[in-house]
């Protein structure tokens, strides 16, 4: 029998991560140009997806320059279809889908994004875990 006590002093709360996280599905639904200002630490880095390599982003003002993505697509839309999931520590996790259009096209992606966060509840670390498998022709 497994023998676990929940910690007794949460070193992060979980209500912030998870505000967060849901505000970056419905930024990407709706933008907001501020978004990047109040959910992001001023640099952070991330995998998206896990296994193509580090980026390495430095905010200006309320925007990242996005140059550095070659991104082949344009979002349309995107929809949690599990809770988010926070831990006792400074990361969270959520499932959802992803639409977007490729080549006239639209497709889906379901994808798991692991954020880790920083003392003040800016994300300063994103693993976007995806792959072939999770992406399907919608028409």
């Amino acid at each position: 029998m497994l023998d676990y006590a929940a910690p007794q002093h949460f070193p992060r709360a979980s209500a912030p991560m998870n505000d967060v996280m849901e505000r970056y599905i419905a930024n990407i639904n709706d933008p907001d140009p501020e978004f990047a200002a109040t959910a992001f630490a001023d640099s952070y880095t991330g995998e998206d997806p896990v296994g193509t390599g580090l980026l390495e982003l430095t905010r200006q003002g309320s925007m990242f320059d996005l140059d550095l993505f070659d991104v082949p697509f344009t979002p349309k839309k995107a929809e949690l279809i599990a809770p988010v999931r926070t831990t006792f520590a400074n990361s969270a996790a959520m499932a959802f889908t992803f639409w977007a259009e490729v080549d006239g096209r639209e497709i889906t992606i379901d994808i798991i994004d692991v954020m880790t966060f920083d003392a003040d509840g800016k994300i300063v670390h994103i693993d976007a875990h995806w792959g072939v498998n999770t992406i399907r022709l919608v028409d």
